[in-house]
């Protein structure tokens, strides 16, 4: 035993990671918009048809998750549409249902939490990691070159991190190291929202979490967020 790469005993899900989930992760003739959380939760039943749940459908998508509610008005922000028309806009365009529209939905990680904080007996055995840091430092360290280069060939239009505290980590993938960022703060209701913005070949937009408490949890501050990063694209 003591001759094996650990790497080797790992599963493939994790040695092969790369980005991947539903949507259209485009090319650089069709570039797409990427919207890139942290890691996949783990969800509770879907309320949904069968066809729903199969093709993914915008519907099930606006019942089921505060996610991917809040994502859809984001993008309508930054398509320069009423966040207010945030579900006629995502079902005409099909956002992260359909393969060819031109929006993509993806995370760094790839093994399912249910929050940040949790690495589950089940976890350890599906990955053989014993906790989530050595967990995390690996898919660092191993898959977020491989990770960048796959960004760096897709070409998306826009690259949208959903979490400020991982800007690091995200920044780390697009660019392939640490760079220098604009950042806006804003206040909506008395509480303070950020933005990190950067432009470039592939323009690059980091925003608070979608569905937590001190997240881009109104319209307002949905609103906000996205003229920025519309106003960034544009310049």
């Amino acid at each position: 035993m003591s001759g094996i790469n650990p790497i080797d005993l790992l599963p493939p899900s994790l040695k092969n990671h790369q980005f991947g989930g539903p949507g259209d992760i485009g090319s650089p003739e069709h570039r797409s918009l990427w919207l890139c959380g942290i890691e996949y939760g783990e969800s509770e039943n879907e309320n949904g048809t069968d066809d729903e749940i199969e093709n993914y459908t915008v519907a099930l998508q606006w019942r089921n998750w505060t996610y991917n509610r809040n994502a859809f008005k984001l993008i309508a922000s930054i398509e320069g549409q009423k966040v207010e028309d945030a579900l006629s806009y995502a079902e005409q365009k099909k956002i992260f249902e359909s393969s060819t529209a031109g929006y993509f939905q993806t995370n760094l990680f790839p093994v399912e939490c249910r929050t940040l904080g949790t690495w589950t007996e089940d976890a350890k055995i599906r990955t053989g990691f014993p906790d989530k840091r050595a967990y995390a430092d690996y898919i660092r360290s191993i898959c977020f070159e491989n990770m960048h280069k796959q960004l760096q060939a897709k070409k998306p239009r826009l690259f949208l991190g959903i979490g400020i505290t991982h800007v690091g980590d995200f920044s780390q993938v697009v660019f392939g190291e640490q760079v220098e960022l604009e950042r806006h703060d804003f206040e909506i209701g008395g509480h303070k929202k950020t933005v990190f913005l950067r432009q470039g070949e592939i323009p690059f937009a980091v925003v608070s979490h979608l569905s937590s408490p001190s997240g881009l949890n109104s319209n307002e501050a949905l609103e906000t967020a996205g003229h920025l990063i519309r106003n960034m694209m544009r310049k």
